[in-house]
């Protein structure tokens, strides 16, 4: 997935709107738009405030862009084990329901 993408599956899962985002944030709606659609990435500062938001590290949000097609061939067959593992722990630990 995008940055985009996880941070539009995140805030669905804590029934946060790209409106109330963007406030709490202080971007317009269209900046935050252009993120989730991936026109643009958000420089560090605007990730962070929008892991705030979310209530998780910012490195989870990085974490989860991880696909397959990034794992080294000789770490996809573990990786295809662990990944969806790890992501149903970080959506438990975050209180983020699937």
């Amino acid at each position: 997935m995008t940055i985009g993408e996880v941070i539009k599956d995140l805030l669905d899962r804590k029934n946060i709107s790209q409106k109330e985002l963007a406030g709490k944030i202080g971007k317009s709606t269209t900046a935050v738009s252009q993120i989730i659609k991936g026109v643009y990435q958000p420089n560090p500062e605007t990730l962070e405030k929008i892991a705030e938001v979310l209530d998780i590290p910012a490195g989870i949000i990085h974490f989860l862009t991880i696909s397959e097609d990034q794992i080294p061939e000789d770490k996809k067959q573990l990786f295809k084990f662990v990944a969806p593992t790890m992501e149903n722990f970080i959506y438990e630990i975050f209180s983020m329901e699937k």
